[in-house]
């Protein structure tokens, strides 16, 4: 049975819809990155919805402004050194129309009074709206390694 133009049309506009809604969700991890590496927390509250969820290591933030100050106290306390953020290896899956799950690992390195080289998974619920926007819903982080490499990232446990 063939389709009807009209049910192609329909198929290849769905397409691209999922299409773009991934495209979308892989552009917000870049923008996530350079949000962290710049400190620029206006910028990285834009990323995440108003009743996102924050999961981090035994650590769980409700809603956009306790994620925000997960964030500067991590950033700008417990550990100010320079940072560099890289996110790889994205797996995008599609969880509803305008919804995707993005699995990745990332890798960064930070200067300061340690030389760090640490790496872990992200899971990611991303949200699109109908303009294409994408934001945060759910952010899960676990770092599996965090060393300083003039000891040896070889020493510490995985």
């Amino acid at each position: 049975m063939t389709m009807s133009t009209d049910d192609e049309i329909a198929a290849l506009t769905a397409r691209l819809r999922r299409l773009e809604t991934a495209e979308a969700a892989r552009a917000l991890t870049a923008k996530y990155a350079l949000a962290l590496d710049r400190k620029d927390f206006d910028a990285l509250a834009d990323l995440f919805t108003g009743d996102a969820v924050l999961r981090a290591g035994p650590k769980t933030c409700e809603g956009r402004e306790a994620v925000m100050a997960f964030f500067r106290h991590a950033l700008e306390v417990a550990d100010p050194s320079a940072k560099k953020h890289f996110v790889v290896n994205q797996r995008v899956t599609h969880t509803a129309p305008g919804e995707v799950r993005v699995d990745s690992y990332f890798l960064y390195t930070a200067v300061g009074p340690a030389s760090v080289l640490g790496w872990g998974t992200y899971a990611d619920v991303v949200g699109v709206d109908d303009d294409g926007r994408a934001r945060f819903r759910e952010k899960s982080i676990a770092v599996d390694v965090a060393a300083d490499v003039r000891e040896g990232w070889a020493t510490s446990p995985l």
